[in-house]
């Protein structure tokens, strides 16, 4: 997104960067950034001063990099003259943050003031992650028709050597692509979101999971009891206690896994608690 910022008069000081002389946007030029051709989008005329917001790729050299205040975020800033002798700002991110983390901090934000409005005894009530994206496919083909028994064989590897809790690294065909995971603090409808949502939550180095058993408990179902702790990978280094969990799988009728809910031995607040405690000193394996 081009942000355009008009004002009304403005003669040329230190925000017209290098175009003090110049009337007019420069001409057409092919951007370094984005490697597409266009043209600074004219802005529409504002007698109020306010902020004008036009969709346009980053397009001309000389572009300054500023940082937000607010957000940290770097922008590109072009300074020109228009024909009135009015400052025009065009801005434009010049850099891609990952904007998963942030959905996810902001979603701890979130639910860690429901849990602070509601108190530690009210229940746990699971609410949807941020949006992560849409639901897409991801993996190989789906390894339709395993028995009950095979797909818990691949859940107790996947568990035990690839301990997806805290990698995301599962085995992405014996898992429907809407599949919906469910835990104290989140529900979230969407294997790839999920697998997201994993990718920058946990540190792998210092986070670990200990599956204590894994059992076929009906035609479709399959469950498992398993231990977890570690670090979250945020910049205030929370650490995540050793606790344990239950997980229920539920087939749908192709054998995928379609429901992964899970059940812990801490509350839901104690949970949001420990992700906003920072920790001091440097990071160690729990267990």
């Amino acid at each position: 997104m081009l942000v355009v910022s008009k004002s009304t008069p403005a003669p040329p000081s230190n925000m017209l960067m290098g175009h003090t002389n110049s009337k007019l946007a420069p001409p057409l030029c092919r951007s370094k950034l984005s490697g597409v051709p266009a043209v600074p989008a004219r802005p529409r005329p504002n007698t109020a001063g306010t902020r004008q917001a036009i969709t346009a790729p980053l397009c001309c050299r000389d572009w300054h990099l500023n940082t937000n205040r607010r957000s940290g975020q770097k922008i590109a800033v072009k300074s020109v003259l228009d024909e009135n002798h009015n400052g025009i700002n065009y801005c434009g991110r010049a850099d891609s943050h990952s904007d998963s983390r942030r959905t996810v901090l902001r979603r701890f934000v979130t639910i860690g003031l429901f849990a602070f409005l509601e108190g530690p005894p009210s229940p746990a009530i699971a609410l949807p992650l941020g949006p992560l994206g849409p639901v897409r496919r991801v993996g190989g083909d789906k390894q339709t028709g395993l028995s009950v028994e095979e797909v818990a064989e691949v859940l107790r590897r996947d568990l035990a050597r690839g301990q997806y809790f805290v990698t995301g690294n599962l085995t992405r065909e014996v898992f429907a692509d809407d599949c919906r995971f469910i835990d104290p603090t989140n529900d979230v409808t969407g294997l790839s979101k999920y697998l997201t949502a994993l990718k920058v939550l946990f540190d792998p180095q210092f986070s670990k999971v200990e599956l204590l058993d894994i059992r076929v408990a009906g035609p479709r179902t399959v469950e498992a009891d398993w231990r977890l702790g570690g670090y979250l990978a945020f910049p205030w280094n929370p650490r995540v206690e050793p606790f344990t969990g239950h997980t229920v799988y539920t087939l749908n009728d192709d054998g995928l896994v379609s429901e992964q809910r899970q059940t812990w031995s801490i509350s839901a607040a104690t949970a949001l608690i420990e992700s906003f405690t920072p920790t001091l000193g440097p990071r160690r394996q729990l267990f």
